[in-house]
């Protein structure tokens, strides 16, 4: 029986590792089609082949609501253009279109989805690909889909027999042999289905008194699995950590570990040397010791745009600004070294203003707070407060002041593209877009007034 596709269009994007690998992905597309959703492989096509396989795969990613990337060795050599001529160039052209999309679209966060063959190819994923969810779907494309179909159906509704898992099942490699999942745990992972994390962990948390060796091990790694997929990093790493050192199942044992490491890479990747949180502070450092140009060029063209037309905005009756075009002046000032007569005007004078917004902040006495906030594929939310010795620090009563810092991966390098958590819109007036609150996960945090503006602007 085939199910009636859904209205959400889904393309997988895969190598042609071997006739194996190609057979598990045709398996996974019908699979997936049985479930109600619309999928599409090239190998669909082959019986009338396109007069151009770069543009059918063009037309197929921008016509796609979801495109599957399946996450093989080959797949990312190809994906990073690391073969010869001629050598996976449907991958090529597919990395290629991908990295575009991802690189040009604000709104599209959640289109591009990776899985894995093996939950120990999760470390294969691709930047900018490794910021998002991933899924495990068996290296002959027949492990539990569950939870993949239903963020391809949006509404999960009932999925159909032919998965042959249980709406109340915990998902994706959460199954151990030997350890049998008592109703109580399934029926806590149906609210976090729901909506409520915290709810489930909660429940989790309270059959944990009643439980003892492994299966009290196999709550733990399902708590921090939960832990993990709202952010709160530090909590996973406790419950994976618990798992280690109390069980002896070597299924969870591997697991646990697995995705320990996936969560040092998150904390590396968010906290290193490279990550956002030091290119954060290094132009924090540069605002608090007046390099203006620094400050200036480490922002994205967006923003630096956006704060260039609130600067022609406030000095508009200035005769000074009265020959040039608005728009030809924006342009000019927003350069990443302004050349124009009126730069280091520009420059000077919203350096006053940005090192006023940040007046408490200093290196010593603040820090960034809690975990990685990632936002899509190529934003971070980084947010500072105040800090002792590394550890948070707020007086009873009191709502913690933070600033929080939008950050954007451009090519190698993370950028400031806000100085809270909203888009900024360049126009006249420029404007901004909140980011939504779910996609922040940071509500123990509360600004207040001033660090919440949306931009520094003229005074």
């Amino acid at each position: 029986m085939v199910h009636e596709a859904s209205s959400t269009r889904t393309l997988i994007s895969y190598s042609h590792d071997s006739e194996e690998h190609r057979e598990t992905i045709r398996r996974f597309a019908e699979r997936l089609r049985r479930a109600g959703v619309d999928a599409w492989i090239d190998q669909f096509e082959e019986h009338n082949p396109p007069e151009s396989w770069p543009d059918w795969m063009r037309r197929e990613i921008e016509k796609s609501d979801f495109v599957i990337v399946v996450i093989t060795q080959n797949y990312v050599h190809r994906f990073n253009r690391d073969t010869g001529p001629g050598v996976g160039s449907g991958v090529r052209w597919e990395g290629a279109l991908i990295t575009a999309e991802l690189y040009h679209s604000r709104r599209e966060r959640a289109k591009f989805i990776p899985v894995v063959l093996r939950t120990e190819d999760a470390s294969l994923i691709p930047s900018p690909l490794n910021l998002t969810t991933w899924f495990v779907i068996g290296e002959t494309g027949e492990e539990d889909i569950a939870r993949l179909v239903r963020v391809l159906l949006r509404d999960p509704g009932e999925l159909p027999s032919e998965l042959g898992i249980p709406n109340t099942a915990p998902g994706t490699s959460f199954h151990f042999d030997g350890i049998q999942s008592s109703p109580d745990v399934d029926k806590a992972f149906g609210v976090a289905a729901g909506g409520d994390t915290q709810g489930a962990i909660s429940q989790l948390d309270a059959l944990l008194q009643d439980v003892y060796g492994d299966e009290r091990a196999y709550i733990l790694f399902l708590q921090g699995v939960l832990h993990h997929k709202i952010g709160e990093v530090t909590q996973a790493v406790a419950c994976f950590n618990r798992v280690i050192e109390t069980s002896g199942h070597t299924g969870l044992l591997e697991s646990a570990v697995q995705r320990l490491q996936v969560l040092h890479a998150e904390f590396e990747a968010h906290f290193g040397e490279n990550g956002p949180v030091t290119a954060a502070t290094n132009w924090l450092q540069n605002v608090k010791r007046g390099k203006k140009r620094d400050v200036w060029k480490r922002l994205t063209r967006e923003l630096r745009l956006t704060l260039a037309q609130d600067w022609i905005i406030a000095n508009e009756g200035h005769p000074n600004l009265a020959p040039y075009d608005r728009e030809e002046l924006a342009e000019a000032l927003s350069a990443r070294k302004p050349t124009h007569p009126l730069g280091k005007h520009c420059l000077r004078s919203k350096l006053e203003v940005i090192q006023h917004h940040y007046r408490r902040w200093n290196i010593e006495g603040w820090g960034a707070a809690g975990n990685p906030r990632r936002i899509g594929l190529d934003y971070e939310l980084v947010v500072m407060a105040p800090a002792d010795e590394g550890i948070l620090v707020t007086r009873d009563g009191e709502l913690l002041s933070i600033y929080p810092i939008l950050m954007r991966k451009i090519g190698p390098d993370w950028m400031v593209a806000n100085f809270t958590a909203a888009y900024p819109i360049p126009g006249w007036p420029p404007s901004y877009e909140e980011i939504p609150a779910p996609m922040l996960q940071f509500a123990r945090f509360v600004t207040d007034t001033e660090a919440a503006d949306p931009s520094p602007t003229e005074k």
